[in-house]
């Protein structure tokens, strides 16, 4: 007797088969679109960083790039670490005062943009400030 066909066993073998490539191809997938989030996470914490210290280096003084920013420096020295919210984004901006002799003041910037407690981005850079000259 010649019998066309598959077996049982043979079809429950391929469902299997095809139900493993499936899922396989699923988690790539799921793992892609998580790697497509991060990657934006990251993109837009690069701009907020960047913008942020546009604004410092912008500006004709330190205290005038943070007033702008909407951060006070606690006393007559912009030195210390502030914090704000910026596109979703904790910005933490340190500024410490740089020794040198020349006129003015070198202050060394650091800006990180942070996500639930992980850096996504960093710039370090100085600004330098002569001070005004009001008359």
């Amino acid at each position: 007797m010649n019998r066309k066909g598959f077996t049982l066993i043979e079809v429950l073998f391929s469902i299997a088969a095809l139900g493993i490539i499936c899922a396989v191809l699923l988690k790539l997938f799921l793992l892609a679109g998580n790697t497509n989030d991060r990657a934006a996470d990251i993109q837009d914490a690069q701009v907020a960083v960047a913008s942020t210290a546009e604004t410092l280096a912008g500006a004709e003084t330190l205290e005038d790039g943070l007033a702008s920013l909407g951060l006070v420096p606690a006393g007559n020295c912009p030195a210390g670490q502030y914090r704000l919210i910026r596109d979703g984004f904790t910005v933490v901006v340190t500024v410490s005062e740089e020794s040198g002799d020349y006129p003015g003041t070198l202050y060394s910037l650091s800006i990180d943009a942070e996500q639930d407690g992980k850096k996504l981005a960093g710039i370090k850079t100085a600004k330098y400030d002569g001070g005004r000259t009001d008359d």
